[in-house]
């Protein structure tokens, strides 16, 4: 059984400790369900280029403190509820959820006194990831964040792709957590983001995309048609040259 996707948590995506820092903020009088050893993995959005495929070993959920797993359960509603998955590798392509993360991981939310459960639920994974970075976003503001943190360089809209993923739960039996994206923006700079949109790729983002992008370049790379993106310093300003 799939949870309701209307009803599905915020997702954050890290890889190293500044983006846990961010991924953690404005999460005091939360609690925290601890998977550290849930994997999953998404499908490649960038068939035969260059191919854009996430892997994650563990995420941690952060709900209500009234919020219990039976709730979970019965398909509470975790609109407002953030999960926080661990990327297989950092930047550096060694290792990102090792004993080292989680420890500081654990001490950060001791600081923010953030009582944490941790899971038995147990899923491996394989594959390899790509080297991008990714940030899943329901609003502009989060992907003006990535923009900042890219660099320079190539942007492109991939209007219409399906980009997913799916988190199950063999001991904790929580009904599977069933993610969609609808498009992306994948940026190209000194350090690779995709970007996608969180669930529903909606008309208002959308739409601001096609405006800073231009519409030529909204089926780009995907449908076989190599053109060039814009300029990652366009889309920052919201306009193209």
């Amino acid at each position: 059984m799939d949870y309701d996707r209307n009803k599905l948590p915020d997702f954050y995506s890290v890889r190293n400790y500044e983006q846990v820092d961010y991924s953690l903020e404005g999460l005091e009088g939360k609690k925290c369900y601890a998977f550290f050893d849930n994997g999953f993995t998404s499908n490649i959005i960038e068939p035969n280029k260059r191919d854009i495929k996430f892997i994650w070993d563990g995420f941690l959920l952060f709900v209500d403190q009234d919020v219990t797993l039976d709730d979970i359960r019965n398909g509470v509603d975790l609109w407002d509820a953030r999960m926080v998955a661990l990327q297989r590798t950092n930047l550096l392509g060694k290792k990102f959820n090792d004993e080292e993360v989680r420890n500081y991981i654990l001490n950060q939310l001791n600081e923010k006194n953030i009582p944490v459960e941790i899971m038995k639920d147990k899923q491996e994974v394989n594959g390899y990831p790509s080297s991008c970075d990714l940030w899943s976003t329901r609003d502009e503001a989060v992907l003006m964040d990535a923009v900042d943190c890219t660099g320079m360089g190539d942007a492109y809209y991939f209007r219409s792709s399906d980009f997913n993923y799916r988190i199950s739960f063999p001991t904790s039996h929580l009904p599977d957590f069933y993610y969609k994206h609808q498009g992306a923006l994948v940026l190209r700079g000194e350090n690779s983001t995709a970007i996608s949109r969180l669930i529903l790729n909606d008309n208002n983002l959308q739409n601001h995309l096609e405006c800073v992008i231009g519409e030529d370049k909204l089926y780009s790379l995907l449908e076989g048609k190599n053109l060039p993106g814009t300029s990652i310093e366009n889309v920052k300003k919201g306009t193209i040259k």
